[in-house]
């Protein structure tokens, strides 16, 4: 008579399980995308007491290496030596090589500003072409020869993306005139 009521009470249980395992299942929501259960309640939102702290998109982010150190040095002139005569008003291509010897990479936002000096037609700020830390390029200006004869100098510096001066300057030294045998 005992194993009858356990036998009862095993199968109650059982057909207990087999029910409620059916139900609950009845009531989430299917996997399958894009279909819902009836029984599905979307959450809503909650106000918060607390503000989330966000970033200004104006200030300057935090490079995820740490800072770096802008740097130029001046290795050579790859045109136009110190001292080059020119016909008034003629077209000067000056060329300098240069490296970064920084740790910064020079972006497109860098530049190079006049000094001082006569400026010779040259813009007095122009790009800075992009080098790599450690990697050596080249500055390049146009200038234009003045119309009156005697010695222009031109003085130019290198500027960073925030508008700071670094590194070693660079100059063009040149004469005009009229005279081709000077």
């Amino acid at each position: 008579m005992m194993i009858r009521q356990r036998r009862k009470r095993f199968l109650f249980l059982c057909s207990l399980m087999f029910l409620s395992t059916a139900i609950v299942t009845g009531c989430l929501r299917s996997q399958s995308e894009g279909v819902l259960s009836s029984q599905f309640i979307p959450p809503t939102l909650v106000a918060t007491s607390f503000k989330t702290p966000t970033t200004d998109p104006f200030q300057p982010t935090i490079d995820p290496r740490g800072p770096c150190t802008n740097d130029l040095t001046f290795i050579d002139d790859l045109t136009v030596p110190d001292g080059t005569v020119f016909e008034p008003g003629a077209e000067i291509v000056k060329r300098w090589q240069v490296e970064n010897s920084g740790t910064c990479e020079w972006t497109a936002k860098y530049s190079v500003r006049i000094l001082s000096g006569a400026s010779m037609g040259a813009e007095p700020k122009q790009k800075l072409e992009p080098i790599a830390p450690g990697e050596t390029g080249s500055v390049e200006i146009v200038f234009h020869a003045p119309e009156e004869t005697g010695e222009y100098y031109s003085q130019w510096q290198a500027y960073d993306d925030r508008g700071k001066p670094f590194g070693q300057d660079f100059f063009i030294d040149i004469i005009v005139s009229s005279q081709t045998g000077y």
